[in-house]
């Protein structure tokens, strides 16, 4: 099974380079971005299944480039990660889109368990969405038949 891939976007080289140490000692495929305009960019060429994503970064910060992101990747998880926490801001992320929201300094293992969460969770509602999609098939079917047996 392949690795899950991990966007880290965050303007501190410090942060990004131990984030990408971490991550990848933990199996999972990592690839960082120094800035909102450029995991945007990519975004558009490779696919994320989750992003770690910094809220105050110069140019576009980390709202703005959570909506930006939505409209490329609906699907991807976002944990927005600030040294500079607000309950305001905390909401804004949610209401975006995003799937939680970590402060920094944050324990690894405590990140850890927080990626694997949200992970685990879209994993789990993905199966929901296929199990919902094949009961609707076989309801056609089977209403496909009900409505042959009436016929003869």
């Amino acid at each position: 099974m392949p690795a899950e891939k991990i966007l880290v976007v965050d303007d501190e080289l410090f942060v990004r380079e131990l984030l990408l140490e971490f991550l990848s000692s933990e199996g999972y495929e990592v690839f960082l971005a120094d800035s909102g305009e450029k995991a945007v960019e990519l975004m558009q060429t490779q696919a994320a299944d989750l992003i770690l994503l910094d809220l105050k970064m110069p140019g576009i910060d980390g709202m703005e480039t959570l909506r930006r992101i939505k409209k490329v990747a609906p699907g991807a998880l976002t944990i927005i990660m600030t040294g500079y926490p607000t309950i305001q801001s905390s909401i804004d992320a949610l209401r975006c889109g995003a799937c939680d929201y970590v402060v920094k300094p944050f324990k690894l293992n405590d990140l850890k368990s927080t990626i694997e969460k949200a992970l685990e969770k879209h994993k789990a509602k993905a199966e929901i969405n296929k199990l919902k999609d094949r009961i609707g098939q076989l309801e056609a079917e089977l209403e496909k038949y009900s409505k042959s047996d009436k016929k003869t």
